[in-house]
């Protein structure tokens, strides 16, 4: 699922659609969307990292510079990637708990491959924040916003890491947000 592009003037047909968040408000609910979705699996063994990063949101190919979209990452190390768990289990296990939230599922598929089959189950909230299980060699939860306002860079709070990712630590990603360090003191 690729995050989808922004217009150029909120609220009008073809601009953007009404966001609940701007950028710094979409880390914390987005954070607490991943949490939610790992506490809902069994026997969960944890992520091997966490990543923060953005794209552009455009309109008939124009970035509009006063939108992004932001996506947190988190990813299990490879062999529990190559777990049944992680990669059939866990597909069933999160498609039963978002529909059972009510969260409308706009992806649902499966790929066979040669030597395995791999997923893309998408669940889509009303606030506009979508959660990807993505299943091939590696297995990863997304979390993405959608288009948000932009916010100034100094109003972008941390946000610890779930999964037994240490904050700050060298698997947790976040290093261009906080140039003068992680503020995991908090």
């Amino acid at each position: 699922m690729a995050l989808s592009g922004c217009g150029l003037v909120p609220g009008t047909a073809g601009g953007p659609p009404e966001s609940a968040y701007t950028q710094a408000e979409a880390y914390a609910p987005m954070e607490a969307a991943a949490a939610e979705a790992a506490a809902a699996l069994p026997d969960f063994p944890g992520f091997e990292r966490r990543l923060w990063s953005e794209s552009p949101c455009s309109h008939n190919g124009v970035d509009d510079e006063s939108y992004t979209a932001i996506e947190i990452e988190y990813r299990f190390d490879l062999e529990d990637s190559e777990s049944a768990l992680v990669r059939e289990d866990y597909v069933d296990a999160l498609r039963d708990h978002w529909t059972g939230l009510g969260y409308r599922i706009g992806r649902d598929e499966a790929t066979e491959l040669e030597d395995r089959t791999d997923y893309s189950l998408v669940a889509e909230r009303e606030d506009g924040i979508d959660l990807w299980y993505w299943v091939a060699g590696y297995v990863v939860l997304r979390v993405q916003s959608g288009c948000v306002p932009v916010s100034d860079p100094s109003e972008v709070e941390y946000v610890p890491p779930i999964g037994d990712i240490e904050p700050g630590g060298e698997h947790d990603l976040v290093s261009t947000y906080f140039p003068d360090g992680i503020p995991t003191e908090q």
